[in-house]
């Protein structure tokens, strides 16, 4: 790496770390690129040099706290424990990490994750890493007789990631709610997915209508 390229990576970094600061001290609503700006102490110019929209810096924040996160909950995972208790395991990760900062989170989340595809380039690819790392997991389950072959491992993973988001979003909405709770309400969730609420009946009903 080039010493130009290094202090380019420098002042990405300076901006972050002044972004987190700011996020966690004021809330991102009340933060400017300014502000971030005069704490990283660069020009406002270099700030969108590197991120062209605070919701841009929004979402490399968010995406570079949960890659930390769940390269944890992957290095922490029982190898051998079953397919939902792995699942659950990432899930405790990462409602304890958000749990740190609900607010702040909330937000991020908020102004970042429900953006058109090409706003969130980082996010995209991590759902994307995150699709194919779990539907690997269930493609696993599926040669050693756990998960039924006809099951689509990637439409499985993306389920799950359902279930997993409607419980996180209730989470950070609701300040009572500890991860226990969230942890409980998701098992629920995932077990009923995993086995069904109609009869045979009525699916093979469902399928010829």
């Amino acid at each position: 790496m080039s010493r130009r390229e290094t202090t380019k990576q420098e002042t990405r970094q300076l901006i972050l770390d002044a972004a987190r600061k700011l996020f966690q001290k004021k809330g991102p609503e009340l933060c400017t690129m300014r502000d971030i700006a005069r704490e990283a102490g660069v020009s406002a110019a270099s700030v969108v040099v590197h991120f062209k929209s605070k919701t841009a810096l929004l979402e490399v924040a968010l995406y570079e706290d949960i890659e930390r996160n769940i390269a944890q909950a992957v290095t922490t995972m029982p190898r051998d424990a079953a397919l939902l208790a792995r699942l659950m395991h990432v899930a405790e990760v990462m409602y304890s990490f958000y749990d740190g900062n609900r607010e702040l989170y909330r937000v991020l989340i908020r102004d970042t994750a429900f953006e058109a595809e090409g706003e969130n380039p980082y996010l995209t690819r991590q759902l994307e890493g995150y699709l194919t790392f779990f539907g690997g997991m269930i493609e696993q389950e599926k040669e050693r007789g756990i998960v039924r072959p006809e099951i689509d491992a990637r439409i499985a993973a993306a389920s799950f990631f359902s279930l997993y988001f409607s419980v996180l979003m209730e989470f950070l909405r609701t300040p009572h709610m500890t991860v226990n709770m969230a942890l409980e309400r998701l098992a629920l969730c995932a077990n009923q997915h995993l086995t069904g609420i109609l009869t045979h009946e009525e699916m093979n009903d469902g399928r010829s209508a």
